[in-house]
């Protein structure tokens, strides 16, 4: 069940938190069955929301959620996700995409694929979502921040 005083508390703790970046935004909220609870932020300034590869999101993100622990403190805790203009739905439709292709050329080459540099929480994303549909492939990290890259080959 829903508790919207909580996800009112958080919209305001979303929107203190831009007031005090300078960055102007809307918080919107929706409960998906997969996902859960996500907070989608709209700005005409998202590209400062998102940042690089979306490192000041997951930054934002953790930051929002450690003071909505703070202050909702409770025996339930209340998860949930931010996103701005649907950046991360975007970009895990990319990173399938990214994944799929990959897999398509190793097949064709049986050759290892470098996936790009990413960081640490899109590098689990790929490694999950190769593992769940492509079962003869593995993947591994490479390379050290922020320059990491997965490597994908097929398993012997």
């Amino acid at each position: 069940m829903t508790d919207y005083n909580k996800i009112d508390e958080v919209k305001k703790i979303i929107e203190e938190v831009l007031g005090q970046l300078g960055v102007p935004g809307k918080v919107d909220f929706e409960e998906s069955i997969t996902k859960g609870l996500i907070f989608n932020i709209s700005s005409p300034e998202s590209y400062m929301i998102i940042g690089r590869q979306g490192a000041t999101l997951h930054s934002l993100q953790i930051l929002v959620q450690n003071i909505a622990a703070k202050k909702l403190a409770s025996e339930n805790p209340f998860w949930f996700t931010l996103d701005v203009d649907d950046y991360k739905r975007k970009r895990e439709w990319y990173l399938k995409e990214t994944a799929k292709a990959a897999v398509d050329h190793l097949q064709k080459t049986d050759k290892p694929v470098r996936l790009e540099a990413m960081p640490a929480f899109e590098r689990r994303f790929v490694h999950a979502y190769l593992q769940e549909h492509f079962p003869n492939v593995e993947s591994e990290s490479q390379g050290e921040d922020p320059h990491r890259k997965i490597v994908i080959r097929f398993k012997h």
